[in-house]
């Protein structure tokens, strides 16, 4: 495999997408939640039925964040002059107007589409109405027991995705903690056949059979799955950009708890392995912010991370999956790890 082959720019996630705003478990019933995804300040609130909405944090009045303010009656009222917005949007009420007086038509907040689905609050931020694909789902989430949190992470969207899709850090990243690391330290390192296809949602990575088989997948716009088989947890990574050089992660892991409850449990504790992921990909940022990325050289190990860029670059094009024959349906990589 040539550098010009293996070549492949970043681009940012594509904005026509659902994204995760918030976990369910940090969408309470008494007070909003500020957010921003891509460069959309959103404010997320339940209504009196407990459904999660999500409007633009800016009330038109006089531009303050509702994020600051209250709910009343399922309905969110700014903190500065206590006009109130419903799940639509539509303001439905203004203090100070006078008894008698009507309010003016049109006066609204900017609407987003909303799901809750296993453990998320996702929203949609394309300019008009989502498509009928739903967000990404785990085929056996409510037979399984998750841990859940979420990481702030100073660098670009695309770095935790091709990070997580890489097959050969972790030996090296996280020692005394990754099964690649016991793996590394009893055998040595190992040329190891992974499978790279592309699917309708993205790609996947495979190696191996049986309780020892590995599984990567990307699905668009920003989630990697990480299954190592039955004796090993399952890890569901959503990432959301959230500004220049910075982004979200929200993280799942399927803890093997046998006879466990099943369920979603929050936690605010950090993952050690998430920090150590941390610690080398803002470095990184730190390093393409400021020369770009003309420095990078590539092997054959690296094409999962490099499809994953061009899989993106398509969709943010808007040509996924529409032009997905222009990628390879499938190709075996050999790696060292």
């Amino acid at each position: 495999m040539t550098g010009v082959e293996m070549r492949g720019d970043r681009e940012p996630l594509p904005r026509d997408a659902w994204y995760v705003g918030c976990a369910s478990a940090e969408l309470g019933e008494e007070a909003p939640l500020g957010r921003r995804v891509h460069d959309l300040a959103l404010v997320l609130f339940r209504d009196a039925d407990g459904t999660p909405v999500a409007l633009l944090d800016r009330c038109p009045h006089r531009g303050v964040a509702l994020s600051l303010g209250s709910l009343q009656d399922g309905m969110i009222a700014c903190a500065y002059h206590g006009w109130r917005y419903g799940a639509d949007g539509g303001c439905a009420h203004i203090p100070s107007l006078a008894a008698g007086r009507d309010m003016a038509a049109g006066i609204a907040v900017r609407h987003f589409p909303c799901i809750e689905s296993q453990g998320n609050v996702w929203v949609w931020t394309g300019e008009g109405a989502p498509p009928s694909a739903a967000p990404p789902v785990v085929a056996d989430f409510a037979e399984r027991t998750w841990l859940q949190g979420v990481l702030d992470l100073a660098c670009e969207a695309m770095l935790p995705i091709e990070n997580n899709l890489d097959i050969c850090h972790a030996y090296f990243t996280h020692p005394r903690l990754h099964p690649q690391w016991f793996a590394v330290e009893r055998h040595g390192f190992q040329d190891r056949d992974y499978d790279l296809t592309t699917t309708e949602t993205g790609l996947e990575v495979t190696a191996g059979e049986g309780p020892g088989r590995l599984r990567l997948a990307f699905e668009l716009p920003g989630r990697v799955t990480v299954d190592a088989g039955p004796a090993a947890p399952m890890v569901v990574l959503d990432h959301v950009p959230i500004g220049t050089g910075r982004c979200r992660q929200h993280w799942l892991v399927s803890l093997p708890i046998p006879g466990a409850a099943h369920g979603v449990r929050w936690t605010d504790e950090a993952s050690e392995i998430l920090e150590q992921d941390r610690r080398v990909m803002e470095s990184a940022q730190r390093n393409y912010a400021a020369e770009g990325d003309g420095f990078e050289r590539s092997v054959e190990a690296d094409a999962p991370t490099l499809l994953a860029r061009r899989i993106v670059r398509l969709a943010s094009e808007g040509g996924w999956p529409r032009d997905r024959d222009r990628l390879p349906a499938h190709r075996r990589v050999v790696a060292r790890s």
